[in-house]
């Protein structure tokens, strides 16, 4: 007996010494050490994900907990906007002063955590709880994070923690015994493993999932289970077991899930480049791949090709002989701002929209930057909506200056908007633009929004009291009502919370105005000022999104369209058609463009075929060569 208390004596301090050697625990521990009393807890538990700046730790004072308690329950991950995409995260994952509330209402802060992703930053949230395992629900709430994020070795460890088996034994739940059933298949110990699932099943499990996943991850079976993510545990064993992923996976998978297929161990070897690409698309549309991963998405530049000279392939041809005709030379590749504009301008929604805009604005500032004349005149307008949607007003700018075509009405608004000294009376020039009775109601809708983030009135407020305003669509009275009232108590926690709530699951080119501009109004009231600006650009750019079609002729074109700008060059006729579906976009490679060779073209995007693109119409007269993609008026 002795010998046995000494090994486990041994086997502890082992353990604590390599947690005390993780960089993750002694960043917990000095975080703990420079807290406020006040913090420390699970409260002030703090680990933004990749990329995502920390709110004041004032943010949960004023909470009503019910309000709070019902807003971690329901707020999930299909956030269409992309600015509540982060603002979410941000409140979760932040950490600050305890509010008014119960224990329960901070396990369900972590337990929104899970729900939300990324699954890494999830993990990294865990282990910044001081006495983590003196809390046996929170212990599972971290066990199950560990199992999604692929930690299973540091799930299973914590699993074994001292007095954690007595705990959930006293509970009499099922849902330990899953936990034990999964370490011990993942472990390789298959009689466990069924003995554990038979015992969950005594205590009232009645799922068969759980029995055949450990049975595929033994060995081959001959049916095996359908891949699930609803938990750690249950992603666990998929990816184990090597279930196939589900059709849909990457068009309408959850981003937390798709976070953690991501990092898994064996995702790079076991996931053909294809359809890996399409994963961590569909986890940067929807917030949860890291800027790391986000970038393998860039579209390469190709590297300037030198002509050969004649003289280089000068050949000496004998007296007489007959020359072969001279082979055809493909066309040159169009330039590669162009094929920017054209990838942005095909984005079906606001998510992939503003994607399209985050991959490519580095490379167009650097671009206007070091060759101007290197993009197209025709492109300008659309890669200015492009440096809209990432916040680069300076960029914006200078764009629409060498334009030959304006921003639209809306888009000078929203330029307004992140630059108020960029317009002179940019939300009445906005309304006298209208030129018809529904394009004025659009117009004064605008206006509500751009009002609401905090645009000078002018005298201008008396259009909100017109007749034949669009009504309110959604039946979100309610929680509409608590956002007005959370924001009164200056609860910012609570009021990004409850803007996601309201807005949770509509696209942001068809949600509901009003409730846009309450959001838009509490998130100022708290402080929030930049995430409210943010917001109200998301919802304007999404109203003025056109997807350019081949039928001009059947298209609708866009509602207010900007006056003609005099134009040294041609343009060419095009209309689009407006659309709010949320169907994805097709992906482009995913190759680094630091595999490219010296001295080599880098590779175009290889992972999705090309389409050729249809020759322009004939011209009248004798033209330059256009351009093989014209953006939407």
């Amino acid at each position: 007996m002795t010998g046995m208390m000494i090994r486990n004596l041994l086997l502890t301090s082992a353990l604590f010494c390599s947690m005390a050697a993780s960089p993750a625990l002694a960043q917990s521990i000095r975080t703990i050490e420079s807290t406020p009393l006040q913090e420390v807890g699970p409260w002030g538990a703090a680990a933004l994900p990749l990329g995502l700046e920390r709110l004041d730790s004032d943010l949960w004072q004023g909470a009503d907990p019910g309000t709070l308690a019902l807003a971690f329950d329901r707020i999930g991950p299909d956030l269409r906007f992309p600015s509540l995409q982060r603002l979410v995260r941000q409140a979760v994952f932040s950490g600050g002063s305890a509010p008014v509330g119960d224990i329960e209402l901070a396990r369900a802060r972590f337990l929104a955590a899970n729900r939300l992703g990324p699954s890494e930053a999830a993990t990294r949230l865990f282990l910044t709880v001081p006495r983590l395992t003196a809390d046996p629900a929170l212990m599972n709430l971290a066990i199950d994070a560990a199992f999604r994020a692929g930690r299973t070795d540091e799930a299973c460890g914590w699993v074994a923690s001292p007095g954690l088996d007595e705990a959930n034994s006293t509970n009499a739940s099922p849902s330990w015994l899953e936990t034990r059933a999964t370490c011990y298949a993942m472990n390789g110990e298959a009689g466990a493993a069924n003995l554990s699932v038979d015992l969950a099943r005594g205590k009232g499990q009645t799922d068969t999932w759980l029995g055949r996943a450990v049975a595929a991850v033994s060995g081959p079976v001959t049916n095996p289970p359908p891949f699930r993510a609803d938990s750690g545990r249950a992603l666990a064993l998929s990816m184990k077991a090597q279930l196939r992923f589900p059709k849909g996976l990457a068009n309408n998978g959850d981003p937390a899930a798709l976070s953690s297929i991501l990092i898994w161990p064996d995702f790079a070897t076991r996931v053909p480049t294809e359809e890996a690409t399409l994963l961590l698309r569909r986890a940067a549309q929807t917030g949860v791949a890291s800027p790391a991963q986000e970038a393998l998405l860039r579209m390469p530049i190709p590297a300037a090709v030198e002509p050969a000279s004649p003289a280089a392939d000068a050949t000496t041809v004998p007296l007489g002989a007959t020359l072969a005709p001279p082979l055809p030379q493909p066309p040159p590749p169009p330039p590669i701002a162009e094929t920017w504009a054209k990838t942005f301008s095909q984005a079906a929604n606001a998510q992939s929209r503003a994607l399209e805009a985050r991959l490519l604005v580095d490379d167009l500032r650097d671009l206007f930057q070091t060759a101007p004349d290197q993009i197209p005149p025709l492109a300008m307008q659309t890669l200015a909506e492009a440096a809209l949607w990432t916040g680069d007003v300076r960029l914006a700018q200078a764009l629409e200056i060498r334009s030959p075509t304006p921003l639209s009405s809306r888009q000078r608004l929203v330029l307004a908007l992140l630059d108020p000294v960029a317009g002179d009376r940019p939300i009445q020039r906005h309304i006298e633009a209208a030129t018809n009775p529904n394009a004025q109601r659009q117009a004064i809708r605008d206006a509500l929004i751009a009002w609401s983030a905090g645009m000078p009135t002018l005298g201008g407020l008396a259009a909100l009291v017109q007749p034949g305003l669009p009504d309110m669509k959604g039946g979100q009275a309610g929680v509409r009502t608590a956002l007005v009232l959370a924001a009164e108590r200056g609860s910012k926690g609570e009021v990004a919370l409850l803007v996601g709530l309201a807005l949770q699951g509509q696209e942001p080119a068809s949600a509901d105005a009003e409730t846009v501009a309450i959001a838009v109004r509490a998130l100022r009231r708290v402080g929030l000022t930049a995430q409210a600006v943010d917001l109200a650009r998301d919802y304007l750019l999404a109203l003025d999104m056109v997807i350019p079609t081949r039928a001009a002729a059947a298209a609708t074109p866009a509602a207010q369209p900007a006056a003609a700008k005099p134009s040294p060059a041609p343009t060419s006729a095009s209309t689009g058609l407006r659309t709010n579906t949320s169907a994805p976009t097709q992906a482009r490679a995913a190759t680094p463009a630091a595999t490219t060779q010296p001295n080599q073209a880098k590779p175009a995007p290889t992972l999705l075929p090309t389409k050729p693109t249809p020759p322009s119409p004939k011209a009248k007269t004798k033209a330059p060569s256009k351009p093989s993609w014209t953006p939407p008026k």
